[in-house]
């Protein structure tokens, strides 16, 4: 048997995933915009009583996420050698933004490395932030979620398949940290504990930002849910975005959170349209994203002009 004829399975099995990412996001997108329409008579009851502080205050807390971020970038390429300060790892980050919102949800991670590449970061550099960044993200939206959806919850099956996330969440930290010092880094390049755990700490709180974003968009349609607790409701949160991000199927998610966190969370307009509000709040990211895009554009205009 040649190479050829042993690349084909390969080749065909990678072609194959390529489409079902690119067709999943319209088909997930259609789906929301059905499971819309089934509930619209809810939805537009919800609409009319809707907080607009409480939606501009959680759009405002969203930003935060976009600032906080960066540091991430900043820790592991200093750990590397190469001096990045917060201020330009922000920037590339807040230029990028759009790309976000490509199908394939992979572009703004695409862009960044691109950016940092032309700057003359090395590849195994690159490789390294990647994986940190997108590691640390899983791993610990998964350990918190997981275990606040099990302590939460009796000891049913949903509770079991949560804990059993968090445990691997958990584990999966010091495997990330072991992977990008003696797979990715040479050893003069090593990234120090204190340094993964801040990392680490800094994903914990923007994960804390993201949370209570959340939250307070849920809070704006206070007839939208009952019977759940804040932390109950949080721990939901992580733990489905966490099972959306390993659905590599589905570019950031979409579709997969949605479903997960209406089925865990009880609501009076039901599981169609409690999953089309929870898409809503992916509105909230957009608009919040757009400001700070916008806000970071205006700023290198007018450094460029002094």
């Amino acid at each position: 048997m040649d190479s050829e004829q042993v690349n084909k399975p390969a080749s065909l099995a990678r072609t194959t995933f390529v489409w079902v990412q690119r067709l999943f996001t319209p088909a997930a997108l259609v789906f929301l915009a059905y499971f819309v329409w089934l509930a619209r008579d809810d939805l537009s009851s919800l609409l009319r009583e809707a907080s607009l502080p409480l939606l501009v205050i959680a759009v405002v807390i969203w930003s935060l996420f976009n600032i906080v971020t960066p540091f991430i970038a900043v820790i592991m390429f200093r750990a590397c050698g190469v001096q990045v300060d917060w201020a330009h790892a922000f920037s590339i980050h807040a230029t990028r933004l759009p790309a976000r919102y490509v199908p394939g949800g992979v572009w703004h991670t695409v862009g960044r490395v691109m950016d940092y590449s032309q700057q003359g970061v090395q590849p195994r550099h690159l490789t390294a932030f990647v994986l940190l960044e997108n590691g640390l993200a899983a791993t610990v939206a998964l350990a918190v979620g997981g275990a606040a959806v099990f302590a939460t919850r009796e000891a049913d099956s949903i509770g079991t398949i949560a804990l059993l996330a968090s445990l691997v969440g958990a584990a999966g930290l010091p495997a990330l940290w072991f992977v990008i010092n003696n797979r990715v880094l040479k050893s003069s390049e090593r990234l120090s504990l204190s340094a993964f755990a801040l990392a680490a700490s800094l994903m914990g709180a923007t994960w804390i930002i993201a949370t209570i974003s959340f939250l307070v968009y849920l809070g704006a349609f206070p007839a939208s849910f009952v019977n759940h607790g804040y932390v109950e409701v949080g721990g939901i949160y992580l733990f489905s975005w966490g099972v959306g991000f390993l659905s590599v199927f589905a570019p950031q998610g979409i579709g997969v959170f949605e479903l997960v966190s209406s089925k865990l969370i009880q609501s009076p307009i039901g599981f169609v349209g409690f999953a089309a509000l929870i898409g809503g709040f992916r509105i909230v990211v957009l608009v919040a994203d757009l400001l700070v895009w916008i806000s970071s554009y205006l700023l290198r205009q007018r450094s460029d002009r002094k």
